[in-house]
């Protein structure tokens, strides 16, 4: 049921995008330090998606990498305080 309801929100969403993207097509021009380029706006919009999505799950990945070490340490931490004091 789970995968059903996700599968529907992940075609409602993919339709979302066509539709944007077909209504966006002018062109704009992007100035950066050393360059300029020209860009529909739909490409634009889906660039600057992209990066999000990347600087997100990147930093998520990380705290969540952090915290399983933090976990691995704490654990070997308590195994060895366990085995010092027998009770």
């Amino acid at each position: 049921m789970k995968g059903i309801i996700l599968f529907i929100v992940v075609i409602v969403l993919l339709l979302t995008a066509i539709v944007v993207g077909a209504r966006n097509n002018e062109i704009v021009t992007i100035n950066y330090l050393i360059a300029q380029i020209d860009l529909r706006i739909s490409v634009l919009m889906a660039i600057c998606i992209g990066l999000g999505i990347f600087v997100g799950i990147s930093t998520m990945l990380t705290k969540y990498l952090a915290l399983k070490l933090r976990f691995a340490h704490m654990k070997r931490r308590l195994d060895k305080l366990s085995v010092e004091k027998p009770n």
